[in-house]
């Protein structure tokens, strides 16, 4: 008798190991279903409540929902020509693509500093002026209306050219900072990206405190974390 509930007891035992086994293989399975999706693909309900995930457009650039570095997610250029760091509280503005071209624009607004901070991208491939720093930094200087000279930060990928600009666009209001520059790839020519961030207090702000070398530290942790792809 003692033998067969023995039987018995160790046959239960196997029975529910075997269904908490399946249930782990389903849940594992699930798991890495969820993992395997681009956000794009997923469910908002499912993801960070955050403006990088909330918002439809900006989430169509995101890469994955795994946090890069605290409030950075990974963004990947709809030519898949680039990625960089983007941040957790900045959402897509605008964009423009072409077969070699593409310009991306994105804002974010600070409310505990009350700063906002619009960005925008442009990424160049299979351009021959690309090769050319001194005509490219021209073109850039141009457009921002800038006479200054550019630092030049090199990389083992990559050498970036930085500028800071200070603007007044009201005699009234807080300065702006704008940081400017190119990107140009060290493995592969005609191949880069210019960009500029500029940093304003808001419109709505009772209280802003600009501060430019925290500023400074956001853009060249953005510029930095830049790379491109094997096109």
């Amino acid at each position: 008798m003692k033998k067969i509930i023995l039987l018995c007891f160790c046959l239960l035992l196997a029975l529910t190991g075997g269904c908490s086994m399946n249930n782990n293989e389903k849940n594992n399975t699930k798991d890495n279903k969820t993992e395997a999706l681009k956000p794009k693909e997923m469910d908002p309900k499912d993801l960070r409540q955050v403006p990088a995930f909330q918002d439809e457009k900006t989430r169509e650039y995101m890469v994955s929902t795994k946090e890069e570095e605290p409030g950075y997610y990974l963004l990947e250029s709809k030519l898949k020509g680039f990625r960089m760091l983007f941040p957790e509280d900045a959402e897509y503005s605008d964009s423009e693509t072409s077969k070699t071209n593409e310009s991306l624009f994105f804002d974010s607004f600070n409310k505990k500093t009350n700063i906002v901070m619009n960005v925008s991208v442009k990424f160049y491939q299979n351009e021959s002026f690309i090769n050319e720093p001194e005509n490219m930094l021209d073109i850039i200087s141009g457009k921002n209306k800038y006479k200054g000279n550019f630092e030049k930060l090199e990389t083992k990928d990559k050498d970036i050219y930085f500028a800071l600009k200070q603007e007044n666009f009201d005699k009234e209001e807080k300065p702006s900072y704008i940081f400017l520059g190119y990107i140009k790839s060290k493995k592969q020519d005609y191949l880069g990206m210019e960009y500029s961030f500029m940093f304003s207090c808001s419109a709505n702000a009772n209280t802003c405190k600009q501060h430019p070398k925290e500023n400074e530290e956001i853009v060249k942790k953005i510029i930095n974390s830049t790379t491109f792809g094997d096109m």
